[in-house]
């Protein structure tokens, strides 16, 4: 809990001195952390990543979101790859990492609200526009479904 508080502050202190140097410092703690069985501090993790990791955690938080256990850890570490492209990694890298990640992630999601935040997170990444905020907190099935189609269908023609 320590270090998602720490890593809380630092996305907020980008602007300072000391961010790049404590940012690298508190990375491997939060990785040692990602096989921690409580879903929720993993969950917490996997954000803190995303306010501080760097174009190397792309590749851990990518296989988070296709094999973690928990459909929340799956969705906030789609939400954290994009929270990577506003804080230390350029959007052309992770969208090109991570769309393949991104196709298999969504294709295969089976928890509406997980599938919807992955949705999301292409859509800020790849500058579109499926679904809003709206559908995804109320869980509308049918417009989730058809963000689905849309998400993958552009994907995988990108």
């Amino acid at each position: 809990m320590t270090a998602y508080l720490i890593a809380e502050i630092l996305s907020k202190s980008k602007h300072r001195d000391f961010y790049w140097s404590l940012c690298d410092q508190l990375i491997p703690i939060l990785i040692s952390l990602l096989d921690i069985k409580n879903t929720i501090l993993r969950q917490k993790v996997v954000i803190a990543l995303g306010w501080v990791g760097t174009e190397k955690e792309i590749g851990l938080l990518t296989r988070q979101m296709l094999d973690d256990a928990d459909a929340l850890c799956r969705a906030w570490s789609a939400t954290s790859l994009m929270q990577l492209s506003f804080h230390r990694v350029k959007v052309e890298i992770i969208s090109k990492e991570a769309k393949a990640s991104f196709i298999q992630a969504i294709t295969e999601e089976k928890d509406p609200y997980a599938c919807g935040l992955m949705i999301e997170a292409v859509q800020i990444l790849f500058g579109k526009r499926w679904i809003p905020s709206s559908a995804v907190e109320n869980m509308d099935l049918e417009k989730i479904e058809k963000a689905k189609k849309s998400a993958i269908r552009f994907l995988s023609k990108h």
